[in-house]
C-alpha cells in the first residue's frame, strides 16, 4: 500500500504525463512566437499574453492540488493562465455572463441581433489607432441606436443594449464589427415600459447605416483637425490633407449597411450568440487541423461558397501573426452596456421594469460567488466533494510550481 508521499509522487507523475497535444495553439505559440518576435514589432500586451497561452497548463505557472481527507484520494491539474486572449481558459467566465445576462432579459419582450460593420478601407487606420477608434464604434453604435428607437416613430422609447466587439473573420482577418442585442422594448421619458409596435421589425436599416456612418466620420474628422490620429504601417499616406480628404470622401460614398433582425430560437440564444464573441478569442483548438515543424492547417468556414468548411494553411510565424493582431489594448473592455443597461442605473432601472410588468425582479445569479460556488451552479459538479468516497476535499492554494517534500510534509 502507497504512502502519502507515493501517492503524491505518482499523482504528479499522472498529472504531468496528462499535459498532452490537447492545446494546439498553445504549442503554436511555443514553437513560433520566439521566431516571429525576432522579426517583428510585439507590443506589451501581445507579449504578455502570447507568454500565458505558451505556459497555460504546462505547469510553469504551478499546480492545482486537492487531496481528500477520508480515502487520501489526490488530484494534481496544471494551472491555467486565465489569460482573456488564451482558447483554453475561458469557458467558465463564458457561462458566468451568459447566466448574468440571461437574468437581465424581459420575459415576452422581443429582441434584436443588430450587427455594424466599418469599410474594409478603413481597417489599417482602426489598427493604428485601436483604442481609440474601438472606443468610437462602441458609442456611434449606441448613438444610433438610442437616437432612431426614442424616435417615436420607431419606438418612442430607451431600449436596453449590449455591444459586443468582434475583429475577427473565419480565416484570422482584421474585420472589426460589433454585435449587439437590442430589446424590442423600453423605458419612455415618462417612465413607462412600452415596446415596438411593428411585430418582426424595430428600425429601418438604410437610417441606420446612413446615422451610423454621419456619427463616424463627423468624429474621424474632428479626430483628424486635432491631430489624435497615428498614421503609422500601411495608412501612412492619409497624414497627407489631400490624401486624407479624397479618403474621406470615398467612405462616404459608400453605402454602410447594417444588419438587423428578431432574434430566432429564443432570446436566451441572442445571448449565448454573443457570449462567444465576448468570451473565445479568435480561433479555438479544435479548429486546428494540423501542426508541423513549419505550418500550421486550420479549418473555416468559407461563406461565400454556401458555408462549406475548408482548410487553410499558412507558416506558423503568419499564424502568429495573424492571432495576435485580435489582441486588445490593455484594460479595453471589449463588451459594452447602453440604454437600461447602462451600469451606472441597470439595477435600478431593471426593478422598475419589472414592478410595471408586475414580473418578478432575479438579481444576478452569479454576483458574488465563489469558483467553487459558480462550477456547482454551472456544471453542477461539487468540487469540495470527493468523487470516489463523497468525503470533503482540500484545495491547496494555486501558485509557484510546487515542490513535493513541501507538500508531503503539510499532508502528513
Amino acid at each position: 500500500m502507497m504512502s502519502k508521499t507515493e501517492k503524491i509522487y505518482h499523482s504528479f507523475g499522472a498529472a504531468e504525463d496528462s499535459i498532452s497535444k490537447a492545446y494546439p495553439i498553445r504549442d503554436i505559440f511555443q514553437s513560433f512566437f520566439e521566431d516571429y518576435a525576432e522579426s517583428h514589432s510585439v507590443s506589451n500586451e501581445q507579449q504578455k499574453a502570447a507568454h500565458c497561452i505558451s505556459e497555460c497548463k504546462t505547469g510553469s505557472l504551478g499546480y492545482n492540488l486537492s487531496y481528500c481527507e477520508s480515502c487520501g484520494h489526490i488530484e494534481i491539474h496544471a494551472s491555467s493562465c486565465n489569460n482573456r486572449n488564451c482558447p483554453n481558459c475561458q469557458a467558465p467566465q463564458e457561462q458566468k455572463w451568459i447566466m448574468a445576462r440571461n437574468s437581465e432579459l424581459i420575459e415576452g419582450c422581443a429582441y434584436y441581433h443588430c450587427i455594424f460593420t466599418l469599410p474594409f478601407e478603413l481597417n489599417d487606420l482602426i489598427y493604428e489607432n485601436q483604442k481609440l477608434l474601438y472606443n468610437l464604434m462602441f458609442s456611434c453604435v449606441s448613438d444610433t441606436l438610442l437616437t432612431l428607437c426614442r424616435d417615436k416613430k420607431h419606438m418612442g422609447a430607451t431600449p436596453g443594449i449590449i455591444m459586443v466587439l468582434h475583429t475577427w473573420g473565419q480565416k484570422l482577418n482584421f474585420h472589426p464589427h460589433i454585435h449587439c442585442a437590442l430589446s424590442g422594448g423600453g423605458l419612455t421619458e415618462s417612465g413607462q415600459f412600452t415596446e415596438s409596435c411593428h411585430k418582426g421589425f424595430l428600425l429601418p436599416v438604410e437610417a441606420m447605416g446612413k446615422l451610423f456612418r454621419g456619427k463616424f466620420m463627423a468624429a474621424l474628422k474632428t479626430y483628424y483637425d486635432k491631430k489624435l490620429l497615428s498614421f503609422g504601417g500601411r495608412c501612412r499616406k492619409l497624414h497627407n490633407r489631400y490624401n486624407w480628404k479624397e479618403f474621406m470622401d470615398s467612405l462616404y460614398a459608400k453605402d454602410w449597411l447594417p444588419f438587423i433582425r428578431e432574434t430566432f430560437n429564443g432570446n436566451g440564444n441572442a445571448i449565448k450568440y454573443l457570449a462567444r464573441y465576448a468570451y473565445r478569442t479568435a480561433i479555438s483548438n479544435s479548429r486546428i487541423s494540423s501542426l508541423t515543424d513549419k505550418e500550421v492547417s486550420f479549418r473555416y468556414k468559407d461563406y461565400a461558397d454556401n458555408s462549406a468548411t475548408k482548410i487553410m494553411t499558412l507558416e506558423g510565424t503568419k499564424f502568429i501573426e495573424l492571432f495576435l493582431q485580435h489582441i486588445l489594448p490593455k484594460g479595453f473592455s471589449r463588451v459594452r452596456f447602453s440604454g437600461y443597461l447602462s451600469n451606472c442605473c441597470k439595477t435600478k432601472k431593471l426593478k422598475l421594469i419589472h414592478k410595471l410588468r408586475g414580473t418578478p425582479f432575479i438579481p444576478n445569479p452569479v454576483k458574488g460567488k465563489s469558483m467553487a460556488e459558480l462550477l456547482l451552479l454551472i456544471y453542477n459538479r461539487d468540487i469540495c466533494v470527493c468523487g470516489i468516497c463523497h468525503g470533503r476535499v482540500f484545495h491547496y492554494p494555486r501558485g509557484k510550481p510546487f515542490a513535493l517534500p513541501e507538500i508531503s510534509c503539510s499532508l502528513t
